[in-house]
């Protein structure tokens, strides 16, 4: 991410009309910047630990690599003279990894930063393309709807430390975890961990079940403090294989009504 804000950032300046940057330069800069700003993306697909070193190796570098390889050649066949020129596999991979990565965080509290974030890699895609519509001012743009995604997901995680600090009950504080981990991890997650934790509903006989807005009796009513013990215990096990244990347990207990709004560990996987 940090390579991909430099790079967005290097592109937009040396895309100015007065620095006479060679085009090939330019081109690459964007290209390389819209192939980074994928990793982020990438890596939340396979954020459950352990097996996050693992994604990093097998699948985001890889993906990198293949993704970067036409314009590594073309740059090495015109030795740095031409721009890139990028065919329709190649576009068609990055729209395709855009897509499955972006389309996970429909319908969670990150839509928005979504839309900023896939707007500046479109942005910045046009512009490695040559596309006449991504010229000067308009590449200038990248850089700032990628620090306007960062301004509302930081916005977004204040919001869900402010719910999850002002939380009574159980119900309440399962529910701000959820909403939390929806909007970071997105909706693939989400809907395979409360997946994961009512399959032990049945066998355990529990009244309730894990839904979208927490947990919830099969009538549809708040379930009380004793109704939440045990599930509660099965909450906790498997969000441990993305954040903190003892953060976790420090939010959820029930002897913590106010969690602190910036907790020591932050829960990204």
């Amino acid at each position: 991410m940090i390579a991909a804000l430099l790079f967005g950032l290097l592109h937009a300046i040396l895309a100015l009309p007065l620095l006479h940057v060679s085009p090939a330069v330019t081109s690459a800069t964007a290209y390389f910047a819209t192939t980074m700003l994928l990793t982020p993306l990438v890596t939340l697909l396979g954020a459950r630990r352990p097996g996050i070193a693992a994604w990093h190796w097998f699948v985001v570098l890889p993906m990198v690599i293949i993704l970067q390889w036409p314009a590594i050649s073309q740059l090495l066949g015109s030795h740095g003279r031409a721009p890139i020129e990028l065919n329709a596999p190649a576009i068609m991979g990055v729209l395709v990894v855009l897509v499955m990565s972006v389309g996970s965080c429909v319908g969670t509290g990150s839509a928005a930063v979504a839309l900023c974030y896939l707007s500046a890699i479109l942005l910045l895609l046009a512009s490695a393309t040559g596309h006449k519509l991504a010229q000067f001012p308009v590449t200038a743009c990248a850089p700032i709807l990628l620090l306007t995604a960062m301004w509302i997901a930081r916005k977004n995680l204040e919001g869900h430390f402010t719910r999850l600090r002002t939380a009574t009950t159980a119900s309440q504080r399962t529910q701000a975890i959820g909403e939390m981990f929806s909007s970071l991890y997105g909706f693939s997650w989400t809907r395979r961990v409360q997946d994961r934790i009512n399959q032990f509903a049945p066998r355990e006989r529990w009244s309730v079940r894990l839904t979208a807005t927490g947990f919830k009796r099969l009538d549809g009513a708040t379930p009380t403090p004793d109704e939440l013990q045990q599930p509660l215990h099965a909450f906790l096990w498997v969000l441990t294989r993305f954040a903190d244990e003892k953060w976790l347990q420090h939010v959820l207990s029930a002897e913590n009504s106010n969690a602190p709004s910036h907790p020591a560990v932050p829960p990204v996987g």
